[in-house]
């Protein structure tokens, strides 16, 4: 016999999105605790994200701009933000090397590694920006 659906309100949803996104508890700790499958948070997120970007886009067309444009600024903002964060990880590369740099040829050998260890678990996707 199958468990009756069970619904979220979308607060509820926002709280557990939150709590993955942030970090502070993976996919799975936030599907036992909401006793759904790890694949539903995953779904509630891009859920999520869609409903923010509809929210802001309907912002803008309340300002006045016709629909296609809003999209456009809207996709010109997500753009921005790939922008921004790829500066911030570029920014932070660069300070390493400087560092690196700096040190004995003695020692660098070792905090090279280092490095390569750092930007290879950085997270950084790749290809261009969106």
């Amino acid at each position: 016999m199958r468990k009756p659906k069970r619904f979220f309100s979308l607060e509820q949803k926002r709280k557990a999105v939150d709590d993955y996104v942030s970090g502070r508890k993976s996919a799975a700790e936030v599907a036992a605790e909401n006793e759904v499958p790890p694949g539903v948070i995953y779904r509630w997120r891009v859920y999520l994200e869609s409903k923010i970007k509809d929210e802001r886009v309907d912002e803008l067309e309340g300002k006045g701009l016709p629909p296609e444009e809003a999209r456009h600024i809207l996709r010109l903002e997500e753009e921005l933000l790939e922008y921004k964060r790829r500066f911030a990880e570029l920014a932070l590369e660069n300070d390493l090397l400087k560092k690196l740099r700096g040190l004995k040829s003695s020692r660098s050998e070792s905090e090279l590694n280092g490095l390569i260890d750092i930007l290879k678990h950085s997270g950084r996707r790749k290809g261009p920006a969106k």
